[in-house]
């Protein structure tokens, strides 16, 4: 089977914790790229990964231990989501 080289909307919306809106509204603004085909919308996943490369992972705060444990505030963080939290917070930073 050929290796994903797209993502849809809501698999990229799992993916980051986020709505399949809010990456419409990406998209829609021209910060995230895709390709639309017949009324289906698919970003391609060379675009994903840029973003989520710059991002810095893993974090260098004294949290970082227990984020790898999963045991922040009693819930379990995939990297993805940690990824898209951190990209969040440097933006409000900014």
């Amino acid at each position: 089977m050929a290796e994903a080289t797209c993502c849809r909307v809501k698999s990229l919306a799992d993916r980051w914790d986020c709505s399949p809106a809010k990456i419409r509204r990406m998209i829609e603004a021209g910060k995230l790229p895709a390709i639309r085909l017949d009324g289906m919308v698919r970003i391609p996943l060379s675009a994903v990964l840029e973003i989520e490369a710059k991002t810095e992972w893993p974090p260098t705060t004294s949290h970082a231990s227990a984020e790898s444990q999963g045991a922040i505030h009693g819930t379990s963080i995939t990297s993805a989501n940690a990824s898209l939290r951190a990209a969040r917070i440097a933006r409000r930073l900014n």
